[in-house]
């Protein structure tokens, strides 16, 4: 397809869809469609990095591939299918410096397939067929309410990745689960209780020495406030972390960001009030 016609396409989809460009239009970088411009892919890497035809690469902001060769294999065929040859597609870059790879912190937006919108996000739609988790990158802060509604779209329907045994959300209360686990983790529970330490706020999650507990640094504290979470209110409270283990001093996770953590009880309120 010409430059002009990709173009020409793409505008007529986006009348289409004009009541999702205005809630993207509340959006910033990866997440705002109103400011994508069309691009096209020239190859899925063996990584499942990005070329496009202009010589850029392209970092999916907001996902955490699989490690397994078969499942990665999915991936990369869904990718090959979703962006091929004639596919129209949108690129909102963030505005970050380039990873350690050299790519470029970006969302893309594809073309519905079925029911689906006539153009939604991929990131999204990697999500909502359990073919990838949600990664808490900085750059698609902005987008976590819809990537992790669509990773737990998946999750409760167990696609893909949510039917196997090796990726699941941890129960809190089971803090022997955790020894030895690698990578990004799914870990759900109750904060029983809230301690200071120094410049850390601590969640614990059980009353005993090696039970789990979040670790939040205090300077920190105000971006979570900021975000509508505030950790010193959340005695009582499920939530669900993601991150890495420390198992140094007992099972413990260190929440940089506000797209760590999901209250999981405002989570179901709001699936009920959608039914």
């Amino acid at each position: 397809m010409t430059k002009l016609g990709f173009a020409a396409v793409g505008l007529a989809l986006l009348g289409v869809a004009a009541p999702c460009i205005a809630a993207a239009s509340e959006a910033t970088g990866v997440c705002a469609l109103d400011a994508g411009v069309p691009i096209e892919i020239a190859a899925v890497g063996a990584d499942l990095d990005l070329s496009t035809m202009d010589g850029r690469r392209v970092a999916l902001s907001g996902i955490e591939f699989p490690s397994g060769a078969a499942a990665r294999e999915t991936v990369r065929r869904f990718l090959a299918e979703r962006l091929g040859a004639g596919r129209l597609v949108f690129l909102a870059a963030a505005t970050a410096a380039p990873d350690r790879w050299g790519g470029v912190p970006a969302g893309l937006f594809v073309e519905g397939v079925g029911t689906q919108a006539p153009l939604v996000s991929l990131a999204e739609a990697l999500l909502e067929a359990g073919l990838a988790r949600f990664r808490p990158d900085p750059a698609a802060f902005a987008c976590r309410n819809g990537l992790l509604a669509a990773e737990a779209q998946a999750r409760r329907r167990r696609l893909g990745l949510w039917a196997s045994g090796e990726y699941h959300v941890v129960d809190a209360g089971r803090p022997e689960m955790l020894s030895g686990q690698m990578g990004m983790i799914l870990v759900e529970g109750v904060v029983g209780a809230i301690g200071e330490a120094g410049g850390s706020l601590y969640l614990n999650f059980g009353p005993r020495r090696g039970d789990f507990a979040v670790v939040i640094w205090k300077r920190n504290l105000e971006t979570f406030v900021r975000a509508g979470t505030s950790p010193r209110m959340l005695t009582g409270r499920r939530v669900r972390v993601r991150g890495l283990i420390d198992s140094a001093f007992g099972p413990r996770m260190e929440l940089v960001s506000p797209a760590q953590i999901e209250l999981v009880g405002d989570e179901l309120l709001g699936e009920a009030r959608r039914r």
